[in-house]
């Protein structure tokens, strides 16, 4: 095969230029053509992605966190070249979701070898997201953890921490199966994957390549209720939970007070109107 493979020198603290080296050692033993290439601006994923099907390579492998997943599949959905992940962001949400190798080295051999499915997509407003996106407090979490210093999951949680008691409730109206419903939310999620990252599953039984998303939809509840959300989350329980309630379509229609969203855990100003819709098995993934 031809493969490209696309590194993220900052992801995983740094260390994800360190698997060059057994990139070039799979390679060889493969038997493959390969390319490498950095990420040193915004866009350079979707670029890199684009030149690769012009090229005609067989497989591009990302590594890197959600968001350099997220710019190199924006390069490729609807092409026949294949994607391959080695997660080494601060989430992972779109390869913990696929119950890939957490670790890098591991990851990197299944991008090489494993079998390939192909994937649904999702779009708000015309912007791609494979796992999660999200309106209301997870947006406003996200914006602040990419003008944050710190990176890794403990600071990301004691900005859920810090923001979480005075998040006020935002006003929603959705349309979606014909129907109208308004909320006030502290979160509107719009789901592709399980889970945000890190184990923090939102949607148990999504799945990426079933044609339908699931929207959930998160009210506030009471502080103590509160921490029993938190763990239902990371049990993988928060289906019992009565401030949950869940949509499934492949398409909808939301207005949002604010104008935040994040898309696989990047921060984004998508506006009022939000528009999503999921296109189904237009991404070949490498899942193992």
């Amino acid at each position: 095969m031809k493969i490209t493979v696309v590194i993220n020198p900052r992801s995983g603290k740094k260390r994800a230029e360190s698997l060059r080296g057994l990139a070039e050692q799979l390679g060889h033993e493969g038997g493959h053509e390969l390319e490498f290439h950095t990420i040193a601006a915004p866009g350079d994923g979707k670029r890199f992605a684009e030149e690769a099907i012009a090229t005609g390579m067989d497989r591009i492998i990302s590594i890197g966190g959600d968001g350099t997943l997220n710019a190199v599949a924006s390069g490729m959905v609807g092409s026949p070249l294949q994607l391959g992940i080695v997660p080494m962001g601060s989430g992972n949400g779109y390869a913990r979701s696929l119950k890939l190798p957490r670790d890098p080295g591991e990851a990197l051999r299944v991008a090489f070898n494993g079998k390939v499915r192909q994937m649904d997509v999702c779009y708000l407003n015309d912007q791609l997201f494979l796992g999660t996106a999200g309106i209301g407090f997870d947006a406003r979490v996200a914006h602040a953890f990419d003008q944050s210093k710190g990176r890794g999951m403990w600071n990301y949680m004691r900005l859920i921490i810090k923001h979480i008691l005075g998040a006020k409730p935002m006003h929603t109206v959705t349309k979606a199966n014909n129907h109208t419903r308004e909320d006030e939310v502290l979160m509107f999620v719009f789901c592709n994957t399980r889970e945000f990252g890190n184990g923090a599953v939102i949607s148990p039984g999504s799945l990426p390549d079933d044609g339908l998303a699931e929207l959930r939809i998160v009210t506030k509840p009471p502080l103590l209720p509160m921490l029993t959300a938190f763990i239902r989350m990371y049990n993988g329980r928060i289906d019992g939970s009565p401030y949950v309630t869940n949509i499934v379509t492949d398409q909808a229609m939301v207005h949002q007070d604010g104008t935040l969203a994040h898309l696989d855990g990047e921060p984004v100003e998508i506006g009022q109107e939000v528009r999503f819709r999921l296109e189904a098995k237009r991404l070949w993934v490498v899942v193992g």
